[in-house]
């Protein structure tokens, strides 16, 4: 309605970026406290941000303050990592999508980006379960036993440009508890309307995506 003209390739990516970018919220506990609107967050989150941005790592792929591969200072580049995400929680198999290889446009074909995927925001992540593109982690603890153990190279998968270091990370257990209590200061729900439809979009031409699971609140 915005364009008043026939849909175009430049209209659909206007009106796409202006929805995606009304889903960012930075009314969450973490945001209050940084803005010093919140007097304290619990030690454990505080403990859990300064394992997130150091040991554990993960603020080199999950860049503050979106804490997305939206790479700072122009966020104009979102990257895509290789993680080894294996096909379900037993954690016995590589899953069998290949990621951005997969996309039509040929300068997506390099052998560096089979197996990658982007980096999505952890915003609101205690309450988008299950996790990882196919949905093989229903927990954050799990999530982060699988980046402790060093993904999927660190499980024993056979990934030639896996961008995640697959040493073990040799988090304890009060580290990942920290990291996932920190985590669920980022949830913010302030600018949310109304409730999704409780369904997905159903896909004629790959029946296979149509099984994925969906979690209900």
């Amino acid at each position: 309605n915005a364009f008043q003209t026939a849909p175009s390739a430049y209209t659909i990516n206007v009106a796409l970026a202006s929805y995606v970018k009304s889903l960012v919220g930075f009314e969450s506990d973490f945001d209050l406290y940084m803005r010093n609107e919140k007097q304290a967050i619990a030690p454990e989150a505080i403990n859990g941000f300064n394992i997130f941005m150091g040991k554990a790592a993960c603020g080199t792929c999950h860049f503050a303050p979106t804490f997305a591969g939206l790479v700072p200072p122009f966020f104009n580049e979102n990257e895509s990592e290789v993680i080894g995400v294996p096909s379900s929680n037993t954690e016995t198999n590589l899953d069998s999508d290949e990621g951005r290889i997969d996309n039509r446009r040929p300068k997506e074909k390099a052998a560096h980006n089979r197996f990658a995927f982007k980096t999505p925001s952890i915003r609101n992540v205690a309450l988008t379960s299950p996790y990882m593109h196919n949905g093989c982690y229903s927990s954050l603890k799990e999530v982060l036993s699988f980046y402790n153990k060093g993904g999927g190279k660190g499980l024993g998968f056979d990934i030639s440009h896996q961008t995640l270091p697959f040493d073990k990370l040799e988090l304890s257990e009060k580290e990942m508890n920290d990291v996932v209590i920190f985590m669920n200061t980022l949830s913010d729900t302030s600018s949310m309307r109304h409730a999704p439809l409780l369904k997905l979009p159903q896909f004629e031409t790959k029946p296979e995506w149509n099984n994925r699971l969906m979690q209900t609140y």
